[in-house]
């Protein structure tokens, strides 16, 4: 399910007492005030959306506050984007759920297992809104949190998780041409929990948190939220019990995302072409010639902005002006923290090695002893969880490096096995699942010196999945893979053009084939050891643009095609 559109701003699934009491808008008692009609959408055939006051001044102090404390709106402009907004999500409401009673736009209706997932979301959400008490619950009870103390990550889950993709381009050979195929969704998560209905939401929920005889801090979680639902509803002028309260709020929530849903696929069927993107491989094309211009024109005369933006802000880069810069991964085994200890010690009473309690040699020895039992943990390959601590030593990390690559005779083949090993024992989180490798320069790095001279080695030899041995660091000890220079994917003529072409034939085998420059940007990743490309990057751009792009132009048509008119109260306020 994406969420992507605008409108996740407008999801109300936070508390809405939260709402209510953080908000000095909500002083009235009167219930008729926040049931008063302030917003009506009115159609050509007499049809019409209400919006209530107390709907509006709950999206206002959700999205509307946000522009104003974000984006310095006046809160006159504030309360004119939120009645635009409100009436916009409300107008592809009701434009989604008529397109899903048709047959053409069946696929906008809601099926079982999406169903079931907005049940578990809003499940997750419920269990949220009673944890937002825990902290002040915490301080009220002078409970220390147990969690902010512990401080070995190495029992974080880190599991490899591979990149979706949401398209490819591939050829039509009705078209003639290469296009844009959308792939098919992952399949929904498996989930702890399973939910038939919005009751069984209810049940749940109480068993988590009233009901939860071996944690006291849950069963005041839920006291404090029945509280702040109960202040709302003396506000919102309803007089529900508690169990209707509870169950009215579950029904908010999921009201509020099963909307969203309906907006989301509505969108998507509105973007939809027999299975292709309507976004074209020349947009992709044109939108990365425009990515390698802008970084081109930054970069060319301005050599201190490039050799910054490489270390500091790399995913900014799209043009390399020189080979100065290459990437590079590693497993970090670190020290213990009594071995850390030891460390920050020895390096204390030696002057950083040169000489102050004891001697520089025996600072030397000490340390190689110390480096000598550093021991990693072990990570299953399925869960990411730690399975053994400190059981594995360092140099047999090592060898079981060199084991693996050794039977690896691709460039694709050495970064699996080294990627494989890399989640069942680095500690450095930084590097796992990143969308880009590590880059070290030829003069520039932000890395601790024996890293950097250890990659720069790597470099010069030049050996693609090329490993260092242990390199120690005031972390621990890094084994070091190599991946190549940051090259440009294209050549770039001399005088600065690119051209790249959406369809043309190559002559292969003695016949013409259909080739596009697009297929090398699905076939150039951002990470090696990560599937996300190129292509992929430029294609959730354009998506994002694109959703912006259909959601105006179908607002405008909506608006015109039904004659719609939105008109507001005076005082929304």
């Amino acid at each position: 399910m994406k969420k992507s559109i605008k409108f996740v701003a407008l999801l109300l699934i936070a508390c809405m007492t939260f709402m209510l009491a953080g908000c000095d808008l909500f002083t009235r008692n009167e219930a008729a005030y926040y049931n008063q009609t302030v917003i009506t959408i009115s159609y050509a055939d007499n049809s019409k959306i209400e919006i209530s006051r107390r709907e509006f001044l709950t999206a206002y102090n959700n999205y509307g506050q946000t522009l104003i404390s974000s984006y310095g709106y006046t809160e006159e402009k504030a309360q004119e984007e939120t009645v635009e907004a409100l009436a916009n999500r409300k107008i592809l409401l009701k434009e989604a759920k008529a397109v899903a009673q048709t047959q053409e736009g069946a696929s906008v209706n809601l099926t079982t297992a999406e169903v079931k997932e907005l049940y578990y979301q809003t499940y997750e959400a419920m269990l949220s809104n009673a944890a937002d008490y825990d902290e002040t619950i915490k301080e009220d009870w002078e409970i220390e949190d147990e969690e902010e103390m512990k401080q070995d990550v190495s029992s974080d889950i880190i599991m490899y998780e591979a990149y979706s993709k949401k398209a490819r381009p591939v050829y039509d050979s009705v078209t003639n041409s290469y296009r844009i195929q959308l792939l098919e969704e992952d399949e929904f998560p498996v989930r702890e929990k399973s939910f038939i209905n919005l009751d069984a939401i209810y049940d749940a929920f109480l068993e988590e948190t009233k009901n939860n005889q071996s944690s006291a801090i849950a069963r005041e979680e839920y006291r404090r939220y029945l509280a702040s639902l109960q202040s709302s509803q003396k506000i919102l002028g309803t007089n529900y019990n508690e169990e209707k309260l509870i169950k009215e709020e579950i029904k908010r929530i999921y009201s509020n995302l099963e909307e969203n849903e309906y907006i989301t696929k509505y969108q998507e069927y509105k973007g939809l072409n027999d299975g292709y993107s309507t976004i074209t491989v020349s947009q992709v094309l044109a939108k990365y010639k425009a990515m390698i211009t802008k970084s081109k024109f930054a970069y060319d005369n301005n050599l201190e902005s490039y050799n910054k933006d490489m270390l500091e802000s790399f995913s900014n880069v799209n043009y390399y002006i020189n080979n100065d810069y290459f990437y590079v991964a590693h497993i970090l085994v670190k020290f213990s923290d009594e071995q850390q200890s030891q460390y920050d010690s020895l390096a204390e009473q030696s002057n950083n090695g040169q000489g102050y309690i004891i001697s520089a040699d025996e600072y030397e020895k000490q340390k190689e002893t110390l480096y000598n039992s550093i021991k990693a943990s072990v990570r299953d390959s399925e869960t990411g969880e730690v399975v053994s601590e400190d059981s594995v030593s360092a140099l047999d990390v090592l060898k079981e490096v060199q084991v693996a690559l050794s039977g690896a005779n691709t460039n694709e083949q050495k970064d699996a096995a080294f990627r494989e090993l890399m989640y069942k024992y680095n500690e450095d989180g930084g590097i796992m699942n990143a969308d880009y490798p590590y880059v070290i320069g030829t003069e520039n790095s932000q890395m601790v010196e024996s890293f950097t001279n250890a990659s720069r080695e790597l470099n010069e030899a030049g050996i693609y999945g090329g490993i260092s041995g242990l390199v120690q660091s005031e972390y621990g000890v890094h084994i070091i893979y190599y991946m190549g220079k940051c090259t440009n994917p294209y050549e770039i003529a001399s005088d600065g053009t690119i051209e790249l072409k959406a369809n043309y034939t190559i002559e292969d085998d003695g016949k013409q084939v259909p080739a596009s420059d697009v297929l090398k940007l699905d076939e150039t990743y951002l990470n090696n050891l990560n599937n996300k490309t190129i292509f992929d990057l430029v294609f959730e751009s354009l998506t994002e643009d694109e959703y912006s792009k259909y959601e105006n132009l179908d607002l405008s048509k909506l608006k015109e095609n039904y004659q719609i008119e939105i008109e507001k109260v005076a005082d929304l306020i």
